[in-house]
């Protein structure tokens, strides 16, 4: 069955083509969907970080403000001239009034801040810090007019802190030993490092600060392998002072969000994988990914199963009909599909069945008729040639010759016994040509300038051929040939064969036929006999079609000596 009848092929293809634009649509929706919350993420991101990043500097500006405050403090800038007051109790309260206002600074911060002023000219130190004393050579070593990421001593501790400087005056920044006062306020990291846990434990993402020079400040869960592959990719991400992208690492995406807080000159990096973001929709991908694989599956199921108890029912009822077209009566179905198709191949079996038995008996009325039909043909041509010779011996028997008419006779009994034996109806072509001999030595007794000739090879002798197909050929060619030709006449039979004909040609060098009679000859042959017509060379033509079917043929030449030569021609095994 071709492809386009084929129904199985159609709903399959339907299948797939309703199919098709579904998942095209939506993964295109998908799509769309993952880059707006891309987008929409990578806002909210840039916020948090933004947020966190401002609250960072906004402390770390207001330390630097009260720094300032401090030292334009004319309490504090008393500091320098300390040494003047001579009452060691009034030094010591002046002290002690400085160090509970630093305090109280430090109260007022959410950060725990150190405050310490220095006073070189007096050598005068103040500081929340009760441990420390007066050291200007560590002050030096450490000095940083900005905030600087440093690593300190703190009560035989070493710290990592930010810390910064204000020298009053201003001129003296690079004069430190003639400075008035010099203000250290610093802070430990981990005031930052609490507000980075502070922020991943509200679940947005693994924070961590950076500077340009490679320093990292890490929450205290943070991932340091993850750290230092993000950390790589900063240089091309800490361009801008807020910023964010999506890198790939150890071939995940993650969303990397960067803010620079200006007061530290650090920058505040935040890191969320993209899969973590986009999971509601990856799971709404793949369970409607997998309800579409399940639905292909149960697509693919259905079709199986209209394949197998519908399409193939189809096709073998095809083939069969197919069959049936062809001839083959003989075809059944077996097949049980048990649906509706057990019924319908179970009429079609009886229907091949009445059909096989009608044929059956259509083909052997035929044979009836045609065995009918030639016995018919063979009763008009026996009487045809009986009432020739009867004439003939009457006349011989007039002229009183006895051993001609005794030949006679025994050459007419010879025809007459082969042609009443109707227990078969071929005969060989040795037993007709055996036939036509007598029957043309019967011929030569009443046409004294009659004589014939046989060259049909003996390889032919066997082939059978209706009875009496010859003889009325050979008659024909005497009575409406030689019979009335003044000359010698000669009737000539001969045989060949080829690859594919066997031919016996009857000829004769009498008077001929006209091109008008030729066509009224040919005409005779292939129409039906009436009242104005002879029926032999009709029925000789069916005869010839019964036994040989439509390939074998009767035809007509004018010979070119004159006369008239006939040919049977017949195929082989037929």
């Amino acid at each position: 069955m071709r492809l386009r009848e084929n129904t199985f092929a159609k709903i399959m293809t339907l299948i797939v083509l309703l199919l098709i634009p579904i998942i095209v649509l939506y993964t295109l929706s998908i799509r769309t969907s993952i880059e707006v919350i891309k987008e929409e993420m990578k806002s909210l991101k840039q916020k948090d970080v933004s947020f966190l990043a401002s609250e960072i500097d906004r402390s770390v500006t207001t330390l630097s403000s009260l720094g300032f405050l401090l030292s334009e403090d004319i309490h504090i800038q008393q500091l320098q001239t300390l040494n003047l007051i001579e009452s060691a109790y009034v030094r010591n309260d002046e002290k002690l009034r400085i160090i509970e206002r630093l305090r109280l600074l430090n109260v007022s911060q959410r950060w725990d801040t150190q405050y310490s002023v220095l006073a070189p000219a007096s050598k005068e130190f103040v500081s929340t810090n009760i441990y420390l004393g007066y050291d200007l050579d560590y002050v030096k070593q450490i000095y940083a007019p900005k905030w600087k990421y440093e690593e300190m001593i703190i009560q035989n501790i070493k710290q990592k802190r930010f810390v910064r400087h204000i020298v009053k005056p201003n001129n003296k920044v690079n004069d430190l030993e003639n400075a008035g006062i010099i203000v250290e306020i610093s802070f430990p990291e981990e005031h930052l490092i609490k507000d980075l846990d502070t922020f991943k434990l509200a679940g947005k993402g693994d924070p961590f600060l950076v500077h340009k020079d490679g320093a990292v400040i890490q929450n205290r869960n943070a991932d340091k392998e993850m750290t230092d592959s993000i950390q790589s990719f900063l240089p091309s991400i800490t361009s801008d002072a807020a910023a964010n992208s999506i890198i790939k690492v150890h071939g995940d995406d993650f969303l990397v969000t960067t803010a620079h807080i200006e007061t530290l000159d650090w920058y505040l990096v935040d890191y969320v994988p993209l899969a973590d973001i986009l999971k509601p929709i990856v799971k709404s991908q793949n369970l409607f990914y997998g309800s579409v694989g399940l639905l292909l599956v149960m697509s693919l199921l259905a079709g199986y199963l209209l394949y197998r108890n519908v399409q193939r029912p189809i096709g073998l009822l095809i083939r069969s009909v197919k069959r049936l077209q062809d001839g083959n009566y003989s075809t059944r179905i077996t097949a049980n599909p048990k649906n509706e198709f057990t019924y319908l191949f179970h009429r079609f079996n009886d229907m091949a069945a009445n059909t096989e038995q009608l044929i059956q008996k259509l083909y052997a009325e035929e044979i009836r008729t045609r065995e009918a039909n030639v016995k018919q043909l063979q009763s008009q041509i026996n009487p045809h040639f009986l009432y020739n010779c009867f004439a003939l011996i009457r006349s011989l028997a007039r002229l009183d010759k006895k051993e001609s008419v005794m030949k006679l006779a025994m050459h007419l009994s010879k025809y007459y016994r082969y042609t009443t034996r109707v227990e078969k109806q071929t005969a060989t072509i040795k037993e007709e040509l055996d036939l036509i001999e007598s029957y043309l030595e019967i011929q030569q007794f009443h046409i004294q300038h009659l004589s014939y000739e046989i060259h049909v090879p003996e390889t032919m002798h066997h082939l059978e051929i209706p009875r009496l197909l010859l003889q009325p050929l050979t008659e024909n060619a005497v009575l409406h040939g030689i019979e009335r030709f003044e000359g010698d006449g000669i009737i000539t039979i001969t045989g060949e064969s080829n690859d594919r004909y066997h031919t016996i040609t009857i000829a004769d060098n009498g008077i001929g036929v006209t091109e008008e009679g030729m066509r009224k000859l040919e005409m005779s042959v292939m129409n039906p006999p009436n009242e104005g017509t002879g029926c032999a060379l009709w029925n000789i033509r069916q005869r010839m079609i019964y036994q040989f079917g439509s390939e074998a043929s009767l035809t007509f030449r004018i010979q070119p000596e004159g006369g008239l030569a006939v040919s049977v021609t017949w195929p082989h095994n037929s």
